[in-house]
Parts: C-alpha cells; sequence; structure tokens
C-alpha cells in the first residue's frame, strides 16, 4: 500500500473513489515517476486516474491503425520510404498527444480573474463534462478545443509536410532513384496543413468531445476493467471512423480525387 504521507500534493483531497481509481493508476512505474516528476502531469491524472491508459491507447491502438493506413498507401515503396513513413508516425504521435492533453480535466489551476482568460478558464475541460456549466459554457468549450485542434492539425501538417519536402530534396541531392520513390505523392504545404486543420475542426474535435462524454459515464458507473475495456472499443472505433472520414472530407474540399485513388489501386 501506499502511506498518506507519501501520496502527492493533491491526492488527499480526493473521494473514496477517485482515490481508489488514482491508486490503481499510480502503482503503474511509468505512471508513478510521471506523477512525482512532471507537476503538469500530476494534475491530469489526479483529475482523471485513467488519462495515461486514454494517452497509452491513442498512442498504441490509434496511432498503430494510422500507420497500417500509411504503409497500405505507401505500398511496395514503404521499404524505400522508411524517412516518410517515420516523419508520419512523428507527426502523427503528436497531434495524438495534443488531443488527449487539450481534452483531459486538470486540478489545481490558478483562474484568470479577468478578460478572454478569466472567460476561458470558466469553461469545462470538454463540453459534455461533469459540473454546473452553461449551455453557453459547454458550447464555448467545444469552439475553444476544436480551434485549438484546428490549430494542432494545421501546424503539425505544415511541419510534417514540409519536412517530407526536406527531405526528397535531399533524396534528390543524394541520387534520381531516391527521389523518384516520393515523387509525385507530396502535397500541396498549405493546401493540405489548411485541410488537416479544418478536419480537426469539424471532424475530430467533436468525435473526441463525445468519446470523453462516454467515457465519463463508463468509469463512472461500470467497474474498472469493464469501463478499460469500453474505452479501448471506443477509442479504436473512433479512430477507425477517422481514417474514413478523413478521405471523405479531403475529397470534400478537392484535396483527394476518387479518381486518383482509383489509380494507386490498380
Amino acid at each position: 500500500g501506499v502511506l498518506a504521507s507519501q501520496l502527492p500534493k493533491g491526492a488527499e483531497a480526493l473521494n473514496a473513489k477517485s482515490l481508489g481509481r488514482f491508486l490503481e493508476a499510480y502503482s503503474n512505474k511509468l505512471n508513478k515517476w510521471l506523477v512525482n516528476s512532471w507537476p503538469a502531469w500530476r494534475d491530469k491524472v489526479l483529475a482523471d486516474p485513467e488519462f495515461g491508459y486514454k494517452l497509452m491507447v491513442e498512442e498504441t491502438i490509434g496511432l498503430g491503425l494510422a500507420m497500417s493506413g500509411t504503409v497500405a498507401a505507401r505500398g511496395k515503396d514503404v521499404l524505400k520510404e522508411l524517412d516518410f513513413f517515420f516523419t508520419d508516425c512523428a507527426v502523427g504521435a503528436v497531434i495524438n498527444f495534443v488531443i488527449i492533453w487539450l481534452l483531459a480535466p486538470s486540478v489545481g489551476k490558478v483562474a484568470a480573474t479577468t478578460g478572454i482568460a478569466a472567460t476561458i478558464g470558466k469553461l469545462p475541460a470538454y463540453a459534455l463534462a461533469e459540473g454546473k456549466y452553461t449551455a453557453a459554457q459547454r458550447l464555448g468549450a467545444g469552439v475553444y478545443k476544436g480551434s485549438l485542434f484546428s490549430a494542432c492539425g494545421f501546424l503539425g501538417s505544415l511541419g510534417g509536410t514540409t519536412i517530407a519536402y526536406l527531405l526528397f530534396q535531399i533524396r534528390k541531392v543524394l541520387g534520381p532513384e531516391g527521389a523518384g520513390a516520393g515523387e509525385g505523392k507530396l502535397p500541396n504545404v498549405l493546401a493540405n496543413s489548411l485541410g488537416w486543420g479544418s478536419f480537426m475542426f469539424v471532424s475530430t474535435n467533436p468525435r473526441y468531445q463525445l468519446i470523453n462524454g462516454f467515457e465519463q459515464v463508463l468509469y463512472k458507473m461500470a467497474p474498472g476493467g469493464v469501463a478499460k475495456a469500453g474505452s479501448l472499443a471506443l477509442r479504436t472505433g473512433n479512430n477507425m471512423v477517422g481514417g474514413a472520414t478523413w478521405v471523405l472530407w479531403a475529397r470534400f474540399i478537392g484535396l483527394q480525387k476518387k479518381s486518383d485513388d482509383e489509380t494507386k489501386k490498380q
């Protein structure tokens, strides 16, 4: 067991059920180390003991599904394009982390008292979060987090696509064969970044808002193991839906043409 004196700051304020969930999460060595060495992580886990589990699911199952799609898209050229592949992995991992971090509640925040910061500070962590929030505050949380997601998607795509172009130029310098492997597959940097930014707002944001709302009910009503299994199923399904809706969105805004997809499959 863990003595009261050994608990991290803030744990003593938790109710019995929340403390039990926190201690279960705290028993994980990596989670314990992060809680003790990173105050921001500690505040996330105190507010949501399953924060680390949700992040792990996104960075393994979610990223794995996305990367399997990338491998399928690159086909036989994937071994020749490992630099592009790992760039995609890195950008995807960072975006997944940011999404989970932004929607996770936190304890110990010092709220501003005036201005826009004060208004934002009164918003729930996500639109369906428990608490006495007005409809306007819940809508504001959805729009605010959606805007942050959009900026994250835009910057992530901007950085990832720019790096891919730099890698392509390095390939051209090293030899025409290396350059040819990625030629014709790199999208327009600005158009692709705007596409990802808009997709994160209209698709990713509402999907993850709903996931957090469903998980809130799951962890409140179901036993821990059942809740975690439900969370895993929800997030796996969400990632599959996300992959499909991205293709639809990319076609809708003109980033991807159906004929192009069919040509690639032939």
